[in-house]
């Protein structure tokens, strides 16, 4: 699996320490670690002497040794030590050292050797202080298919029947589909707090709400009241990591408010745990499904309703732009 030339994230930024950290990027095997100047650097996770995992070692002074024979690696891929002998390191880098980048609460790296042209998608702008934090899960499915279960109003009838929604209590609404210089969007108007539980919690009003799907992998739910001030942003970055495996990264926002963020964030960090597990379950289901039926394989059946999967399959094939007219939509919701 070949990356495309982007940015990906691989890991929060608090996640990488004093540590050396395994991660994957497509069928790239990497170890992060922050350099001599603080700044993260991904090389390939593995020793060149006998092919030790370079994660499983230590960082010393902005160094990574490996933790079989000492072998010591600047982050520039040269080596610095080698334990045992007196004969210098040579100065040809052992290692490819990959561009990495750091923004937006990730770390983020290509496995191509120049830094792509784009910066790292960001997250939408919010106003305001909000409270945020982060959540990681791993997935077993397509990038595609995750990130339209994401956007996908329609499942959470019977995915997350009383959580999110019930299948008897539905709205009719007014979705809007419009393309976006890098993705897609859908905006759902006239409707009111969904019935589930999170709505309760977290929304005094609806106003509007939006799904968007932004290249290469960035997929976002986004809450706003009848003033048009969020309520909730939920940002998942959705990163490949070898065939039908993902690595993903959730930032939940809310506005800052009365409540303690750490009170809020307890709360808000099982509600959306109970959500995710819902979600893999499912996920895991239809890709295992659709593996065995891969000797008949057939293309996906979309229905009106399915507003953004079809664009989102196009823009990740293509991975440009897409030529797409603007339309609107009622649906039960």
């Amino acid at each position: 699996m070949k990356a495309p030339a982007r940015w990906w994230p691989v890991a929060l930024s608090q996640a990488l320490r004093n540590k050396p950290l395994a991660v994957q990027l497509f069928d790239q095997p990497l170890v992060l670690f922050r350099g001599e100047t603080g700044e993260p650097t991904a090389l390939p996770d593995r020793c060149p002497h006998r092919f030790a995992p370079l994660s499983a070692g230590t960082v010393h002074r902005g160094q990574i040794q490996c933790p079989y024979h000492g072998w010591r690696f600047a982050d520039d891929g040269r080596c610095t030590r080698v334990p045992g002998t007196e004969r210098p390191p040579g100065s040809t880098p052992l290692l490819d050292r990959y561009p990495t980048y750091e923004a937006h609460g990730l770390v983020w790296a290509s496995t191509l050797p120049q830094p792509p042209a784009t910066a790292p998608v960001a997250p939408a702008e919010q106003s305001g202080v909000v409270d945020a934090f982060w959540m990681t899960e791993q997935l077993q499915c397509s990038l595609t298919d995750a990130a339209e279960n994401f956007l996908d109003g329609f499942h959470t009838h019977f995915v997350h029947r009383g959580w999110v929604r019930h299948d008897r209590q539905r709205q009719r609404v007014t979705a809007r589909v419009r393309p976006l210089d890098d993705g897609v969007e859908a905006i759902y108007s006239e409707e009111a707090n969904q019935a589930g539980l999170i709505s309760k919690l977290l929304e005094p009003t609806r106003g509007i709400s939006m799904g968007r799907f932004r290249l290469p992998c960035l997929a976002e739910i986004e809450y706003r009241d009848r003033k048009g001030a969020l309520t909730l942003l939920a940002s998942a970055w959705l990163t490949p990591c070898g065939e039908q495996h993902l690595q993903v990264f959730i930032r939940v926002a809310t506005p800052r408010g009365r409540l303690p963020s750490v009170l809020k964030h307890f709360v808000l960090r099982r509600l959306f745990g109970v959500i995710l597990r819902q979600d893999r379950q499912i996920l895991e289901r239809v890709s295992a499904n659709r593996s065995r039926f891969a000797h008949s394989p057939a293309a996906p059946l979309d229905a009106p309703q399915d507003l953004l999967g079809p664009s989102i399959r196009a823009l990740v094939e293509c991975g440009q732009q897409l030529v797409l007219d603007e339309r609107e939509i009622e649906l039960s919701l």
